[in-house]
């Protein structure tokens, strides 16, 4: 095994070790495998005693070993910062990971973080899903957390796009977390897409992992999107590194007497970029000219639920209900339909009145 790597999964492992004293570590000895049979005493004098007698117990036993043997067998691979595999993005960040685990391919052109509530909206759901969706279509990877809510939406929306999409997680990559998620997270590896962790194989996460873990999901990409967050909420932590990371933070604004979005409609407040519709996303994150002009989708284009909608409007206006109740559909599937078809130029909505676009 490559003595790096080892030394630096060795050093994973070490309770209380934090990266700022393995960085310093690491750059005192010129290399992580440098450290490989250091005594205790000699490393006293550049960290806490203590903590210098579980680093040389920890780089002198087999942990870095083990951890490796573990991925390799579960099909995680490790990445230390010198390797090209390495995400540039993440080596200039305020604090870069140790060492990265990865399944999968992680994309080589730009991406946007998409976040939010794990107990969002019918509407934010759909949000969530439609922009991903478009941003995937224009070629932008979409990083995610697999967390319920926003977070699977995000994902979802990247896969349905045919774009690449990475799952950022709080855990060892040989135990997703949460372990409800394996399916979609299987299916973010078949879509082309990654898992990415600086949690050894192995680890569980702990609740101060995630967030811990936001600041690799706002450092891979270039924005950092949040979709419904409650004024308290773990997502605002994604804002917070995105921001200390000199990256944009954009913000889907919500209802101002919804607690819901108090969190995302106070980043607005604050600065943050509002995000109104797809184009304004896409502007965002590829520049002016990457706006493209909307064209109505047409009904041999759509999906089988969107067909029945534009075909249903094509005799006329209706409202919501008598749509809905026409359709057959579920509110919460509607909700998700007609907001793709509404950013998409298809539709127009006033109030509860929809009808086609000329």
């Amino acid at each position: 095994m490559n003595d790096e790597l080892v030394a630096r999964a060795a050093l994973g492992a070490v309770p209380g070790l934090s990266r700022a004293h393995a960085r310093r570590l690491i750059a005192l000895y010129g290399s992580a495998s440098a450290l490989l049979g250091a005594s205790s005493a000699r490393l006293a004098a550049h960290v806490p005693r203590k903590l210098a007698s579980a680093v040389a117990r920890a780089v002198d036993a087999s942990a870095g070993e083990r951890a490796l043997a573990l991925g390799a067998a579960s099909g995680v691979r490790a990445v230390a910062p010198e390797s090209l595999e390495f995400p540039a993005a993440l080596r200039e960040i305020p604090d870069p990971p140790l060492l990265l685990w990865l399944r999968g391919e992680l994309p080589t052109g730009p991406a946007i973080a998409i976040v939010g509530s794990r107990r969002p909206t019918g509407r934010g759901v759909a949000t969530a899903h439609a922009f991903a969706g478009e941003l995937s279509r224009s070629g932008v990877a979409i990083v995610s957390g697999l967390a319920y809510g926003i977070d699977a939406a995000a994902h979802e929306g990247a896969l349905a796009g045919a774009g690449c999409t990475v799952a950022v997680l709080a855990s060892g990559l040989d135990r997703v977390t949460p372990a409800g998620q394996r399916r979609l997270a299987e299916r973010i590896l078949a879509g082309g897409g990654a898992w990415l962790s600086e949690r050894n194989p192995g680890a569980d996460a702990h609740p101060h992992h995630f967030p811990e873990r936001n600041r690799l999901i706002s450092g891979l990409a270039r924005l950092t999107l949040i979709v419904e967050a409650r004024e308290k909420s773990g997502t605002l932590w994604s804002a917070r590194h995105a921001l200390e990371q000199g990256r944009d933070v954009a913000v889907v604004p919500g209802p101002i007497d919804a607690d819901l979005c108090r969190g995302s409609n106070r980043l607005l407040r604050d600065g943050a970029i509002p995000i109104l519709d797809a184009d304004d996303l896409r502007e965002a994150v590829l520049g002016p000219l990457a706006a493209k002009p909307r064209v109505p989708v047409q009904a041999s284009d759509a999906t089988p639920a969107a067909r029945a909608v534009l075909e249903h409007l094509a005799d006329g206006p209706c409202d919501l209900d008598t749509l809905t109740r026409a359709l057959g559909r579920s509110p919460a599937e509607l909700a998700r339909v007609l907001l793709e078809l509404e950013l998409d130029g298809a539709l127009r909505r006033e109030g509860s009145r929809l009808s086609l676009r000329s």
